[in-house]
């Protein structure tokens, strides 16, 4: 491993090989480096929705919708290009996500929502007691009222970062994994190489995204981020036959509905460090939560559990951009939407290291503005 690269990404999740799938293509060499396997952490564990509309429940800044909704733009052409390149399905559904709310002040959180909505020029829809269950007949009795956002959808992302380590290798990216970054040689205040179990590996740029561990990889480079690991536990359905669409959010669940009976159920926000742990709570939370929107899969079978470690900053911000460091670029902290910021989080990569101007204001990224 002792060679020089033009670009190593530290994070083999599905923000690492986006962004070395990309550099690929416009003709860099771009090695790879991961701990463990390749998205095997919040990638895999993720529920795969591409819901920037509905997200505007959880108040987040400014600055990062405007992201989102740039990104889940380029959705489309994304997974256009990945089908081209490597055959493989994705599973991209565009069926949008339905918002639904009960009493007084669920109703009007959700009224907020849809009025921000139409400030922003997206396309919404508010719907009655009676439209919603038109449109969802499952649904609880109690449910009063919805909002319906035809923009959003999901995708398999599993199968999407597959796809995506299929297309880099295609390419010609290296990918070194079960080999953590224990060290870095700098040098006049350049990264001049990573030290590795086996070897140095030398670039002329590093690129870090590494989600929950990146803190602790830049510990190494005497950085302080805030940083911080935000436990999800997830619970699988199996509804046979399926007669869940779209995506339904409520104010204590989110329900991901699959063709082939495939049903998700997310997820909790728990701050425990590094700890995948699904705990008995966790999956009442879930299943309460889901039975009390959709009573009908309280007779569902539970086919599987897991948790996955959501990389969170102190102003639920990402981290994109350069940093002190001259040839040192963090993209890291997509917190609950690493899926949706694939996209966008690449373009923007791609365009610091190849010196184009960047497409997005990525002052609101900064490293240091903590």
């Amino acid at each position: 491993m002792n060679k020089t690269n033009d670009v190593v990404v530290i994070g083999a999740g599905i923000i690492g090989c986006a962004i070395a799938n990309r550099l690929a293509g416009a003709g860099f060499h771009v090695t790879v480096i991961d701990q463990a396997q390749p998205c095997l952490e919040a990638s895999w564990a993720a529920a795969g929705m591409l819901a920037p509309h509905a997200e505007m429940a959880h108040s987040i800044a400014a600055p990062l919708h405007r992201l989102m909704l740039e990104s889940n733009k380029l959705y489309p052409g994304f997974i256009h290009d990945l089908l081209q390149e490597t055959g493989m399905e994705i599973g991209f559904q565009q069926h949008g996500s339905l918002m639904v709310a009960r009493g007084y002040q669920e109703s009007r959180l959700l009224a907020g929502i849809f009025e921000r909505a139409l400030a922003a020029g997206i396309p919404a829809e508010v719907l009655t007691a009676e439209e919603v269950r038109q449109r969802q007949s499952h649904l609880a009795a109690n449910i009063e009222t919805g909002v319906f956002f035809p923009g959003d959808s999901h995708v398999d992302n599993r199968m999407l970062c597959k796809s995506l380590l299929t297309a880099a290798g295609n390419r010609g990216v290296e990918f070194n994994f079960d080999t953590p970054v224990v060290n870095f040689k700098k040098k006049s205040g350049r990264i001049a190489a990573a030290l590795t179990p086996s070897g140095l590996v030398q670039a002329d740029t590093f690129i870090i995204t590494a989600g929950a561990w990146s803190g602790n990889i830049l510990k190494s480079l005497g950085l302080e981020i805030s940083l911080r690991p935000i436990r999800g536990q997830m619970v699988e359905l199996a509804v046979e036959p399926q007669f869940l669409l779209p995506l339904i959010h409520s104010s204590n669940c989110y329900i991901v509905p699959w063709s082939g009976g495939r049903t998700l159920v997310g997820a909790t926000m728990e701050n425990v460090g590094f700890d995948k742990t699904v705990t008995a709570d966790g999956v009442k939370h879930l299943l309460d939560a889901a039975t009390s929107v959709v009573p009908a899969l309280g007779k569902s079978s539970v086919t599987r559990m897991w948790a996955g470690l959501r990389p969170d900053t102190s102003d639920n911000l990402p981290i994109l951009g350069r940093t002190h460091i001259s040839n040192l670029i963090l993209a890291t902290g997509h917190f609950r939407n690493g899926i949706l910021l694939a996209p966008i989080t690449a373009q923007l990569i791609s365009e610091l290291v190849t010196g184009q101007e960047s497409s997005f204001a990525l002052s609101p990224f900064r490293a240091d503005r903590f």
